[in-house]
C-alpha cells in the first residue's frame, strides 16, 4: 500500500500553464522588465555577481564556486533551455529605462507530489539593495504564478540567519509553515573561512490562492503589470 503511494500517477494530473515571455511593471518607484535569462546576458550577470560577491558569500553556496564569464554563458544557455522545457524558470530583472541588470529571480517547480507548486528564489545586485526591489519583484512573481501560470502553491525558504530575506518574506505576507533542520548542505572549511554562514536550518513559507484576499498589496501589483505570453 505504501509503495503504491509512490508509484501511482494520476492520468488527470493538471500541470502549470506556460510561463511568460516577459513581464513589465511600472509604478512611481520602479520601471522593470522581467524576462528569461539567456546566453547574451552573461556579461552583465557576471559583472553583477563579481560586484556583489562579498554579499553573496554569506548565504549563496554557488558564490563559492569558480566564477567566469564563459561559465556564466554556458549556464545561462542551459537555463534558457530549461525555461522553455518547463524545468526551471530563471529570470533577469532589468531597469526598463536604462537596460541595466539589477536582480536575478526564479520560479522552481516542485519535485514533490504537487506539480503545480513553485518555489521563488532571488538575489539582488549590491548596488540596488535596500531599495525595496526584492519585495516588489517577489510580489510580482507571486501574482504571475497564481494568475498566469495557475500555480496553487508558492513557496519560499530562507536561512534562519538571513535577516534581509526574512524582511522581504514578511512584507510579502507569506505564511510560516515550519523550520527544517539541516536543510542546507554542510559547508566546507574553506566556505566558512570565506564568510559562509554555518547555520543550516531553513524557514519554509508558502502562500496558496485562498490567501489572496488577505494580501493588501495584491491588487496594486496585479494592476501594475503587463504580461507577454511565451510563443508556442
Amino acid at each position: 500500500m505504501i509503495e503504491s503511494l509512490y508509484t501511482m500517477k494520476s492520468k488527470e494530473q493538471v500541470c502549470l500553464k506556460a510561463p511568460p515571455k516577459e513581464i513589465s511593471f511600472t509604478n512611481p518607484k520602479f520601471s522593470l522588465l522581467i524576462r528569461p535569462l539567456e546566453g547574451r546576458d552573461a556579461a552583465c550577470v557576471h559583472e553583477a555577481v563579481i560586484s556583489s560577491h562579498e554579499a553573496l558569500l554569506s548565504f549563496m553556496s554557488w558564490a563559492h564556486q569558480e566564477l567566469s564569464k564563459e561559465g556564466q554563458k554556458a549556464r545561462l544557455c542551459e537555463a534558457r533551455k530549461n525555461y522553455d522545457a518547463g524545468l526551471e524558470y530563471e529570470l533577469g530583472v532589468f531597469d526598463r529605462n536604462t537596460g541595466e541588470f539589477i536582480m536575478a529571480a526564479s520560479w522552481t517547480p516542485s519535485q514533490r507530489l504537487n506539480r503545480k507548486a513553485l518555489e521563488i528564489g532571488y538575489w539582488t545586485h549590491s548596488n540596488h539593495c535596500n531599495k525595496g526591489l526584492a519585495t516588489y519583484v517577489t510580489r510580482i512573481l507571486i501574482v504571475v504564478a497564481f494568475d498566469v501560470m495557475k500555480s496553487d502553491r508558492v513557496e519560499i525558504c530562507c536561512n534562519v540567519k538571513n535577516m534581509a530575506s526574512l524582511r522581504v518574506i514578511e512584507k510579502c505576507d507569506f505564511k510560516l509553515e515550519g523550520e527544517i533542520r539541516n536543510y542546507f548542505e554542510e559547508p566546507t572549511e574553506e566556505m566558512l573561512r570565506n564568510n559562509y554562514f554555518s547555520e543550516r536550518s531553513c524557514l519554509r513559507y508558502a502562500l496558496i490562492p485562498e490567501d489572496k484576499p488577505s494580501l493588501p498589496w495584491y491588487h496594486e501589483i496585479a494592476n501594475s503589470i503587463s504580461v507577454s505570453p511565451l510563443s508556442p
